[in-house]
């Protein structure tokens, strides 16, 4: 039972860690793209690309964060299976805690100021500005992760090169897409190698401080 919950729980910790680098990786594809718009000669601030576009400069920052955490609580809300050899309940389980996803946020707050920087109205900002903001967050949200949960490649080969998914694959760590028919083994290009987390480690939440509190207030006392 508890290799299920912490099973669940690194279930989690992955899909928000998931939401979170698309958000930022999003941002930063956001300062790459196309500086001018036809017609203009004038190089586009990010303002003036929210102006042109703001539902799509909402989606690029805000969805990935959004969706991943629905997904997340979607998913601590499932029941969790009892092992073959599990003695039968005597009693209901309760919901699952929220409090490993919770943790995760106060990581990813620590390190990189993550929240911050989604809560952050970034509209008067130049692109230089904006820019040198994703890079910490980048750095520190990097950290948090490579210190908590080591990753690794479900496929090792290089993007673009060409793979062969035989019988066994599991369609859970391999998504075929494109003309997909008959039966395996299948031939294809390698889009993206995909992670699988060996190891997750986080920290255990104090005794007796409310798991919802993300990151105290700071108050300077003069």
């Amino acid at each position: 039972m508890v290799q299920h919950a912490r099973g669940s729980a690194a279930l989690i910790v992955l899909i928000l860690l998931a939401g979170v680098v698309l958000s930022i990786a999003n941002v930063g594809a956001l300062l790459l793209t196309i500086e001018r718009v036809p017609g203009h000669e004038e190089v586009l601030s990010l303002a003036d690309r929210f102006r042109f576009s703001p539902l799509a400069c909402t989606w690029l920052a805000a969805a990935p964060v959004v969706f991943s955490t629905l997904i997340a609580l979607l998913v601590a809300r499932l029941p969790t299976a009892p092992a073959p050899d599990a003695p039968a309940a005597t009693a209901p389980a309760g919901p699952p805690s929220p409090a490993p996803a919770l943790r995760l946020l106060a990581l990813l707050q620590q390190e990189g100021r993550f929240i911050d920087f989604i809560a952050e109205d970034i509209d008067g900002y130049s692109d230089e500005q904006v820019g040198t903001a994703v890079r910490s967050i980048h750095a520190g949200c990097r950290k948090a992760l490579r210190e908590r949960v080591e990753l690794q490649r479900i496929l090792p080969d290089d993007e673009g090169s060409t793979v062969v998914v035989d019988q066994s694959f599991d369609p859970a760590a391999v998504r075929l897409t494109g003309n997909v028919a008959g039966e395996p083994p299948f031939r294809g290009t390698l889009q993206h190698g995909g992670w699988r987390a060996s190891k997750v480690v986080l920290p255990e939440s104090p005794g007796g401080l409310d798991p919802a509190i993300i990151a105290p207030a700071e108050v300077e006392i003069a």
